[in-house]
């Protein structure tokens, strides 16, 4: 028989098992949480971040052809060293979030784009899609206001998802002077 009295310097009275969880936690040789890298990760493939965030903004404009809400993409490469981009989606409803999901799927498999895993398609609450460098949330009001990633994400700077092509048109119809607006105006870009 083992005598606890001399293996650690807890009373006897202390029951066995919080002995033995104090003597592991003492004798543990590294924090509980290890420190993030500022800098992430290095990218061996220069272009990859560039490619994960065409993507990303392909998968945020693909929800809002679907009529898609409230559509965030967060840039996460300062912040975590897991993914670089999330695109976060509220879709109104199941059929909704199922249709987002199924054409983001669709659209990244023809540009070659590996999906790692799907996960809450069938319950339609949260539907995750993760593409490795990039992920894809599609929330339901209810559980997108539950989870809000964005808030537990909130150092991560969003992005403009929007077509750069479409945004340089309204912008040059923007700064064409209208009727009310003389030579002398700068129009607000």
């Amino acid at each position: 028989m083992v005598d606890h009295n001399t293996t650690n310097s807890l009373p006897a009275s202390t029951p066995v098992a919080d002995r033995r969880t104090r003597s592991l936690r003492s004798r543990a040789t590294h924090e509980i949480q290890d420190d993030v890298p500022h800098g992430a990760t290095e990218r061996r493939e220069p272009r990859r971040a560039a490619v994960a965030l065409e993507r990303a903004r392909i998968a945020a404009r693909i929800a809002d052809d679907n009529r898609g809400k409230d559509i965030l993409l967060l840039d996460l490469r300062q912040v975590t060293p897991l993914v670089d981009f999330f695109v976060i989606i509220t879709a109104t409803s199941r059929r909704q979030g199922h249709a987002i999901a199924s054409e983001v799927d669709q659209e990244m498999k023809k540009l070659g784009e590996a999906k790692l895993g799907i996960e809450g398609s069938e319950e339609g609450r949260w539907t995750l899609i993760d593409y490795g460098d990039f992920v894809v949330h599609i929330f339901s009001p209810e559980d997108r206001a539950y989870y809000a990633l964005e808030e537990i994400w909130g150092d991560a700077p969003q992005l403009d998802w929007h077509d750069p092509a479409a945004g340089e048109s309204a912008r040059a119809e923007e700064a064409q002077p209208g009727p009310a607006e003389g030579p002398g105006h700068e129009s607000e870009s």
